[in-house]
Formats: C-alpha cells, structure tokens, sequence
C-alpha cells in the first residue's frame, strides 16, 4: 500500500469540500469581505478596484424584519430598494464613537453632489429599542442632519436585521440604568436589490480627505 495514500485521500476531501461549498453557494453570516474584487451588477459592470470598500464575496438577501423610523413610519426590506444604503448601528447615548462617526458621515454627506445624495441613504440604526424611541431618535439626528434617517424597532428584529449585515450588539443591563451597549463600528452597504453588498473599509469614514471614499461610492451607483 501507498504509504501516502491517506494524505492523498485527505487533501481529495478537502479540495473536494471547498468545490462543492462554492457550487452550491454556501456561505456563513459572519464571512468576512474581501478588498479589491471585481464586481457586477444587473445592467452594467463594475470594473475598478475600490481603495475604501470592501465587498463581500456573496450577496446574501437581508433576511425580513419590520421596523420604524424616526417618524414613526414603518420601515422594511422594502425601503432599501433603490437606493445605496449606509448603515451605521448604535445607540443615541453612546458617549463617543457614534456621535464620532455620525459626524464623519455628514462630512461625507455633504462631499456629495446632489444626484449622489439622491442614490444614497444614511440610516442609523439604533440596538438599544428602550431607550430609543423614534421621538428620542428624531431629535438626535436632527442635530446632525435631517436627511438621515434613524431606525429601531424589537429586540427580534434587530437581531434579525444585525445578524444579516455581520454586526454584533451587547446591552450592558448589569450597569443599571445608565447602561452601554457594546456595538460594531462598521458602516455597513446594503445594495439598491435589498442585498449585503459590502462595508466601508476601515479608517475610511474618519480619513480626513474622504474624496476616494466618495469617488468609490459614486462608482457603484454609475
């Protein structure tokens, strides 16, 4: 017998393995992007490698949730379609990173032209549902621009909407009421079908020159 036999059979199962998780699509919710891939959409290509963004390999729908927004107004799948989504998930009583990067998402905002800004939609999405009611919500983005819009709704479906972007949460009830809650940092993209397209790449949104960042964006949208 082959004395290299079972290291042959092993390294078949294995090749084995990964062909048919890629035949057959599979993929995990915490499957990290990947930089620099080339891209397609339905109606055009995307040909150039973005220096800003990190695109997932696989699309995965957004599993269905219901929320409401800062208005009260119901909120669903529905309202991702056609449009690029920016999300960026928190709480209004964060004392730093979020009033940080909501910052850096309104210079971004306005680095914008007006038919970018008419493709792109700025959602906050709150994790912290008690306390954030869409009144609460409203007046604190107002304080950053009324054009974004903030989103929340049951601790069901919040876990529905975090797990299908690749974000994670933690309330901090042990601390009382003056409680934080762990969140992700990313901003995530959610594409114009509804699908997890990719995220913002770290460093990007708080780079003090966001021109290749806008420049990246704007491309998806072409």
């Amino acid at each position: 017998m082959n004395k290299y036999l079972p290291y042959i059979l092993i390294a078949s199962a294995i090749i084995f393995g990964f062909f048919l998780k890629d035949y057959l699509g599979l993929s995990s919710e915490s499957q990290e992007p990947v930089k620099n891939v080339v891209v397609g959409q339905s109606n055009n290509k995307i040909d150039n490698k973005f220096e800003t963004l990190l695109i997932y390999p696989k699309k995965n729908p957004i599993a269905n949730f219901v929320m409401v927004d800062q208005n009260n107004k119901p909120f669903n799948n529905a309202n991702f379609e056609g449009y690029w989504n920016l999300i960026f998930s928190g709480y209004t009583n964060c004392p730093d990173v979020c009033p940080n990067t909501l910052n850096q998402m309104v210079q971004l905002y306005k680095l914008m032209d007006k038919k970018q800004r008419d493709q792109f939609r700025f959602i906050f999405l709150s994790v912290d549902p008690e306390r954030d009611t869409p009144e609460h919500l409203k007046q604190y983005l107002d304080f950053f621009s009324q054009d974004f819009v903030g989103i929340s709704g049951n601790v069901a479906d919040i876990d529905v909407l975090i797990k299908s972007l690749g974000g994670i949460y933690s309330i901090n009830k042990q601390e009382g009421e003056f409680y934080t809650v762990d969140h992700s940092a990313r901003i995530f993209i959610v594409g114009p079908n509804g699908e997890r397209f990719g995220i913002v790449a770290g460093g990007a949104i708080n780079a003090k020159d966001k021109n290749q960042l806008v420049k990246d964006l704007a491309s998806l949208a072409i």
